[in-house]
């Protein structure tokens, strides 16, 4: 794919965008993620990414033995393939006339406990989660602790803005000896500047390797993050961790996409540029 990628950034005139159509894969229970290997593979090779459309397949349909065994062995069943949109850049702008300054303290990690629904019908058993709009987050935070913390501790830690956490964010003991850490980071939805992702990812990288030891062999990492936008190109954010998180430790079982059931996009325009409305899920395992 490499040569391919070359190629096809020499032929293209600046301006000009490719696309391709790849899902992932797995390998012993757990997730290769090839849609974020070859999009790396096309930044490599100079491209931007314009867009990250996520495409669900429709033929992945889950029965009553699929979800009993999806339970049993806690695995779900691939139901995505992602389509990158990579545009060949012209005439870059230099980042110190882009970027805004930022305050590195209006990110700031909180721990907090989870609004959760009272009780679901049932657990999501396939990679693509699509939950209704009201209770959106307590359906989504609901699957994952139920799923993934084996109905012992578990902690969360949120990422919220400066003016955000002054509103009173309840604070939660950390516990040793859990089954899940889960990290949610809501303030990707309020347009972050590029300094304020590269401290969210660093706060990340830093808050997994302190509280890695605390986590069981066998249980959880989940990380809920979101694509966004800056200059007009994609700044995908769970490739990103993806390549951030590599340790022999950890390894990633799922990437999950989420995203609001029914949700109306016609007063959401963002002119020549598609709304981002998908969101994910890292789920990690600790192995050791």
């Amino acid at each position: 794919m490499a040569k391919v990628a070359k190629e096809s950034f020499r032929v293209l005139e600046p301006g000009r965008q490719c696309a391709i159509l790849i899902g992932d894969t797995r390998r012993k229970k757990h997730v290769i993620p090839l849609g974020f290997k070859l999009i790396n593979v096309y930044l490599d090779a100079g491209f931007k990414l314009r867009e990250l459309v996520i495409k669900r397949q429709h033929n992945c349909k889950t029965t009553g033995f699929w979800y009993a065994n999806s339970i049993k062995y806690n695995f779900l069943l691939l139901a995505q393939e992602y389509l990158p949109i990579f545009e060949k850049p012209k005439l870059p702008v230099p980042l110190s006339v882009r970027e805004r300054l930022v305050d590195y303290g209006l990110v700031t990690p909180t721990s907090e406990k989870l609004p959760v629904t009272r009780k679901l019908d049932e657990l999501e058993t396939t990679t693509v989660w699509i939950l209704p709009e009201k209770d959106f987050e307590e359906r989504l935070n609901k699957n994952v602790i139920d799923r993934y913390s084996n109905g012992k501790g578990y902690s969360t830690i949120t990422f919220v803005s400066h003016s955000e956490n002054e509103t009173n964010s309840t604070g939660r003991n950390r516990q040793k000896d859990r089954e899940l850490l889960f990290i949610k980071s809501p303030f990707l939805s309020n347009n972050p500047s590029r300094s304020n992702i590269e401290h969210y990812l660093r706060e990340t990288k830093e808050i997994v390797n302190r509280e890695l030891p605390n986590i069981n062999k066998g249980g959880f990492l989940v990380i809920q993050t979101q694509d966004v936008r800056i200059d007009g190109y994609i700044e995908p954010l769970a490739k990103r961790m993806v390549d951030l998180l590599r340790s022999g430790n950890l390894w990633l079982n799922e990437v999950v996409i989420i995203t609001q059931e029914g949700k109306n996009l016609s007063s959401e325009s963002t002119g020549e540029y598609l709304k981002i409305t998908h969101q994910y899920l890292l789920v990690y395992e600790v192995v050791g």
